[in-house]
């Protein structure tokens, strides 16, 4: 999958002391599907829909759900279920480093810069998504967040955005 702004984005996702990059959905990430699926129900009624016209347009939640794979909640118990679904979305910091330094404006370079740090072995998740997503809302109790930068978390040479 190719970076484009504001489509989907990249992750930085530590699992069993190991850092992998991905670029996905952006929405993949939103860790409770099932408080999300009921988020949109809500808005769904607040705007004077019924059940049946969420249902209509958006689904069950299971065939929501199937949007990632049927995992409600991805937290440590399903990350490696999930991250082998994604494989083919892996990329590495050096890829996207080279693509960085050849982007020819100022959105490519945005789409290039990691958004997400998703750290599996301790349940803390950052964002720095420039946009309106609410990540945190979305996250399995127990777990820590923030809307913060995370480069410091990674070593200095994957740090390609930082300058």
């Amino acid at each position: 999958m190719e970076p484009k702004f504001a489509e989907n984005i990249i992750v930085i996702v530590q699992f069993k002391k190991k850092q992998r990059w991905y670029c996905t959905e952006k929405s993949l990430w939103k860790m409770d599907y099932l408080r999300l699926y009921d988020d949109y129900h809500n808005l769904y009624r607040s705007r004077g829909k019924s059940d049946m016209e969420f249902v209509k347009e958006v689904g069950s939640f299971g065939e929501f759900s199937s949007s990632r794979f049927r995992i409600r909640l991805l937290e440590r118990d399903t990350a490696k279920e999930f991250l082998k679904k994604i494989d083919n979305d892996a990329t590495s910091a050096g890829e996207l480093a080279y693509d960085f330094m050849k982007a020819e404006s100022d959105e490519q370079r945005r789409a290039l810069v990691p958004a997400l740090f998703v750290d599996f072995d301790n349940s803390v998740f950052y964002s720095q998504f420039p946009g309106d997503e609410d990540y945190l809302r979305y996250l399995p109790a127990g777990w820590r967040g923030a809307n913060a930068d995370f480069s410091h978390l990674l070593p200095e040479t994957d740090r390609y955005w930082v300058g």
